[in-house]
C-alpha cells in the first residue's frame, strides 16, 4: 500500500515539473516541446484531410520554413501486441495559422518540491525497511523471570 501511494505521488507531482510561457514563434528553437494554438481555418483544414481534432498542437517544432511549420505529434499509441510504442506524426501548418505558442521550460520550484518529496519518501521507506524506529522487546530484569526470583 505504500508503495502505491508513493508512486501515485510521484505520478501526480512529477506532471508540475514542467509549465508553459508564452513566446512568438521566431524565437522558439527547433526541437522545442510547444503547445500552439491554431486558426479555426486550420483546425477546419488537419480534421478535413487528416481526421484529426487539433485545436491545440502539443508537440516538438521539428522544422521551420518561412511557408511553414512542421510540427511532430503524439497521436496515439502503438498495439500492445508491439510494445504499446507512441505513435507521432508529423502535421505541417502555415505560420499564420499560429496564433499562440507556449514553450515547455522546467518549473524549478515543483522540480525541488518533487525531490523533496522523493527524498522523504525514501527515508520513510528506509525506515520501515530497516526498522530503525521499531523498539525492541524490553530487556529482562537481573535474576531471571519473577517467579523464579527468590526474596532475599
Amino acid at each position: 500500500m505504500t508503495r502505491t501511494a508513493l508512486g501515485c505521488a510521484v505520478a501526480a507531482l512529477s506532471l508540475g515539473c514542467y509549465t508553459y510561457v508564452p513566446a512568438t514563434m521566431n524565437v522558439v528553437p527547433v526541437g522545442a516541446r510547444v503547445r500552439a494554438l491554431l486558426s479555426t481555418e486550420a483546425e477546419v483544414a488537419l480534421h478535413d484531410s487528416l481526421g484529426l481534432d487539433l485545436r491545440t498542437l502539443s508537440g516538438t517544432l521539428v522544422e521551420r520554413q518561412d511557408s511553414r511549420l512542421l510540427f511532430q505529434v503524439r497521436t496515439a499509441s502503438g498495439s500492445s501486441a508491439f510494445g504499446s510504442q507512441p505513435l507521432y506524426q508529423r502535421i505541417a501548418v502555415h505560420p499564420q495559422d499560429v496564433l499562440r505558442v507556449d514553450v515547455r521550460r522546467v518549473n524549478g520550484v515543483r522540480t525541488g518540491a518533487l525531490a523533496v518529496a522523493a527524498a522523504g519518501a525514501a527515508a520513510v521507506a528506509a525506515i520501515v525497511v530497516f526498522g530503525w524506529l521499531r523498539p525492541g522487546t524490553p530487556g529482562q530484569p537481573p535474576g531471571g523471570p519473577p517467579e523464579q526470583r527468590r526474596p532475599w
